[in-house]
């Protein structure tokens, strides 16, 4: 457990450091339904990449491959897609048919992306002392081949896309996995009997909102909506100061972190096997170079 809770800190330290150097970008996929319509837009884009014959990123597309979840709607999948125009992530596929409204994903859209998946690769690293990361690096590739069984994996996954209520009341809000990830991360191991409150030290709901730009209204109500469901409390009766946090809040923080890592963990070893397959045309064999028992 110790170690599961050191990667899963490790991985939101990078994520905290990302959202901090790249702030505009990370900003418009800062809640739960823009972050998941993003993966399935990449996910998309690298599927048609390596099968011509695969639907590309489109509005008909995406709403498709969400169709089971109910995460959007049209109309907020159609907005998405133009905002993702907009901001550079996505640029037009050239097609015969421009009903289609077909896409592809920019180079700084990938660039992103590995980023992520990287943080996600080196977290698990931590926790089991694996070489993910590594073996990434010598064969970038994968991230073709990973990041959409990834995207796909989550689909599936209700325990991710309809998360706790303790979750979903930071996660369906601008920036509030980041303001999560900062208020669970120093946090050690908890036991199965911890029922008191956790403190955290200092916090407070301005200096989170100028940390990651965000109104001062959103994160008053961000964390007043916490407190209200007893997931977050102060010493005083002012939201700043010694600050708690409940341990169902850790836990429930911690379970949803743990289903993301075990569907990155399943997709990069099936992303492994997938390429050696490509490779060697023989479903039974595996490179040297790029191991299966690495995810």
């Amino acid at each position: 457990m110790e170690l599961f809770t050191k990667g899963v800190a490790s991985g939101a330290r990078e994520l905290l450091d990302t959202h901090l150097a790249l702030p505009q970008e990370v900003h418009y996929v800062a809640d739960l339904q823009r972050w998941i319509l993003s993966q399935v837009t990449i996910a998309l884009h690298f599927e048609h990449r390596l099968d011509p014959a695969c639907p590309p990123i489109s509005p008909s597309n995406l709403l498709r491959a969400i169709k089971d979840t109910k995460v959007a709607s049209r109309n907020t999948v159609h907005t998405f897609l133009m905002e993702m125009k907009r901001y550079r992530f996505i640029t037009p596929l050239a097609s015969e048919d421009l009903r289609l409204q077909a896409a592809q994903a920019t180079e700084m859209s990938e660039l992103l992306i590995r980023r992520y998946f990287d943080i996600h690769l080196r977290a698990l690293d931590t926790i089991d002392n694996g070489q993910r990361y590594a073996l990434s690096c010598r064969h970038p590739d994968i991230l073709q081949w990973a990041q959409p069984r990834f995207a796909r994996l989550l689909l599936a996954l209700r325990d991710w896309y309809r998360p706790p209520q303790t979750i979903a009341k930071f996660d369906r809000s601008a920036s509030g996995s980041s303001i999560l990830h900062e208020l669970v991360i120093g946090v050690p191991p908890l036991s199965a009997e911890m029922t008191s409150p956790i403190w955290i030290g200092k916090v407070s709901p301005n200096a989170f909102s100028q940390k990651y730009r965000i109104s001062r209204t959103h994160a008053a109500r961000l964390f007043g909506i916490a407190r209200e469901a007893g997931l977050i409390g102060w010493a005083n009766r002012s939201n700043r100061g010694e600050c708690w946090i409940s341990p169902q809040l850790v836990r429930d923080y911690r379970y949803w972190q743990a289903v993301k890592l075990a569907a990155v963990s399943q997709a990069f070893h099936e992303a492994c096997i997938a390429m050696n397959d490509a490779r060697v045309g023989n479903p039974k064999q595996t490179e040297p170079g790029v191991a299966v028992g690495s995810g």
